[in-house]
């Protein structure tokens, strides 16, 4: 286990999830919040996932008493994770560069939207303004503007700023000293789709496999939904049709040049089918496909699965049902 001692003036989502896991691994974890507190606690049972686990203090850090209370807890962290402007914590006296003389072994992570050297640095940005400058927006929307409401750029800064701060923990080891350490969510929001930009950056546009695929796609049956991931797999494609009695030879890629027609094809079958009928064929068939479930039944999803996904926690003094940890440690 994770014995560190961790300082966090975050709130929302990166710092705060960052924190969260480092307190799974084992950490213990402080949160630091104003005399307002963390705005996300306005998301009620929400809050409980980043911040479970963890002990509160508030402080207002704009005031000399509070800030030397704060600084006291400096001299025995192991780290400190921060979600301010960039700027804040220097105005403050708690930036790297002001920690690092009192506590040299200081592992000090900043996560912001652009970073700390950013020409947009000073503006305000949550995760939906950094997709949209990324392009990924587009991506979302296979070529058409869409919001994916999936905040990647807040949780893939939180999980990258993990792995750093693990890293510097083991450098620490060896060297004795701590390192400040940058993160940005619009950089971690764009290594998280090495597939699509890889693509466009290459002329390649936004991949038809993924975009265009009549195999890697969502159909209506009689009375659901059901999943097909077939991606660049022939073998797969050829039992895919075979199953559902095509006697078409096409390959898969022309399929994709031909998109609309196939699918549609594929459509008129599986929709006069139940899904369970539809599951039964293709899983026989050995072919990637899966019922489309919805989190508002959890219990469903966790009997087909055969696993718990979601646990119960005491937090605040309520009951929360929770996304269950992946650790298995």
């Amino acid at each position: 286990m994770l014995e560190v001692k961790v300082l966090e003036l975050a709130s929302f989502y990166p710092g705060p999830f960052c924190t969260r896991i480092l307190q799974l691994l084992g950490a213990e974890v402080i949160k630091i919040e104003p005399p307002a507190g963390d705005p996300a606690r306005a998301l009620s049972e929400v809050f409980a996932i980043f911040n479970a686990g963890k002990k509160f203090l508030t402080l207002d850090l704009k005031t000399e008493r509070d800030r030397e209370q704060f600084l006291s807890l400096v001299k025995d962290a192991d780290v400190i994770v921060e979600g301010y402007r960039p700027g804040v914590a220097k105005k403050l006296g708690i930036d790297y560069d002001s920690v690092s003389k009192i506590n040299p072994r200081i592992i000090y992570c900043s996560i912001s939207a652009f970073g700390q050297k950013s020409q947009l640095s000073q503006y305000p940005a949550h995760d939906l303004n950094v997709l949209g400058l990324l392009g990924i927006l587009e991506i979302a929307g296979k070529g058409k503007l869409s919001d994916p409401n999936l905040q990647i750029a807040d949780f893939s800064s939180a999980v990258f700023a993990v792995i750093a701060i693990l890293s510097a923990l083991i450098e620490r080891e060896k060297t004795g000293r701590g390192k400040f350490i940058d993160i940005s969510m619009l950089k971690s929001a764009f290594f998280s789709v090495p597939i699509h930009t890889t693509s466009i950056l290459n002329g390649l546009g936004i991949l038809p496999v993924f975009a265009k695929n009549p195999a890697y796609e969502i159909y209506k049956t009689s009375d659901g939904f059901i999943t097909v991931g077939i991606v660049t797999e022939e073998h797969f494609w050829n039992r895919f049709c075979k199953a559902l009695g095509f006697d078409f030879r096409i390959p898969l890629i022309e399929s994709f040049w031909r998109y609309e027609e196939i699918k549609g094809l594929i459509s008129s079958k599986l929709e006069k089918m139940k899904t369970e009928d539809a599951l039964k064929i293709l899983r026989s068939a050995d072919v990637p496909a899966f019922e489309v479930l919805s989190l508002r039944d959890p219990e469903k999803i966790e009997k087909v699965i055969g696993q718990r996904i979601t646990e119960e926690i005491e937090f605040e003094g309520k009951r929360v049902k929770v996304a269950k940890s992946p650790f298995e440690v």
